[in-house]
């Protein structure tokens, strides 16, 4: 059966190009030209995965992010123009789980797709097995992860990550006090056929973890960031 993505974009020639490139890989599309259509069409045709512009005529792309997630958790791409970071990191924050800037080659987009959807086809399964000795569970100072319950609680209070916040929470967790590249990184996050375009992505979905769990670049207390390398998270 096809997968089914629903593009939600206010320009013809885009919805067009990625009709037909997404068709061309087997895709089924649903296209939508605002907001609120995107919306109704999502609770309708219930797609396999959202490619969302951040500036739409009526709603606001953040605010289509927020109202999907009060009710899905399908993986949503943001389509965003450059010098947005801003509305990029809100649009992550209210539960956006990548993005991809434009102007954007065909095939950049098809290998985010096809990852995105590789990666919710096994999101029931844990992306870091327990270890033996901790009972599935990472503490870090104030920092609990409950690798089985798939929970993050900052001081006991619960926070909620999005997906790609979570998986890259416990790939760096999961690996105290080692260096991890950025290319470990983002293959393990995303897929091995992510390149150097997804170092951006991977900086701002670290900027959102980072203030989720309440940690600051200038002095971290639990992830370290290498310049020029990569990332550490911070043991005992």
């Amino acid at each position: 059966m096809a997968t089914k993505v629903l593009v939600v974009d206010d320009e013809p020639q885009i919805l067009t190009a990625l009709s037909r490139g997404l068709q061309r890989v087997g895709h089924e599309v649903i296209v939508a030209r605002n907001g609120e259509d995107g919306l109704a069409a999502a609770a309708a045709a219930r797609p396999d995965l959202v490619l969302l512009d951040l500036k739409l005529p009526d709603l606001d792309g953040i605010e289509v992010v927020r109202r999907l997630r009060t009710w899905t958790t399908v993986p949503i791409v943001l389509l965003s123009g450059q010098g947005s970071e801003r509305a990029r990191v809100a649009a992550l924050d209210a539960g956006a789980d990548d993005f991809v800037d434009k102007p954007f080659s065909m095939e950049e987009l098809r290998a985010r797709v096809g990852a995105m959807l590789r990666r919710a086809a096994t999101a029931e399964s844990p992306d870091v097995a327990p270890a033996a000795n901790d009972g599935g569970t990472i503490q870090r100072d104030a920092v609990t992860i409950e690798l089985a319950a798939r929970r993050v609680l900052v001081d006991g209070r619960e926070v909620r990550l999005t997906p790609t916040e979570w998986r890259l929470l416990t790939t760096l967790a999961s690996n105290p006090d080692r260096i991890q590249t950025y290319r470990q990184v983002i293959t393990s996050v995303w897929d091995e056929s992510y390149g150097e375009e997804a170092r951006q992505s991977l900086r701002v979905h670290l900027r959102t973890l980072r203030a989720k769990l309440g940690d600051d670049a200038s002095a971290p207390r639990f992830v370290a960031t290498e310049p020029g390398v990569g990332y550490r998270w911070i043991g005992e």
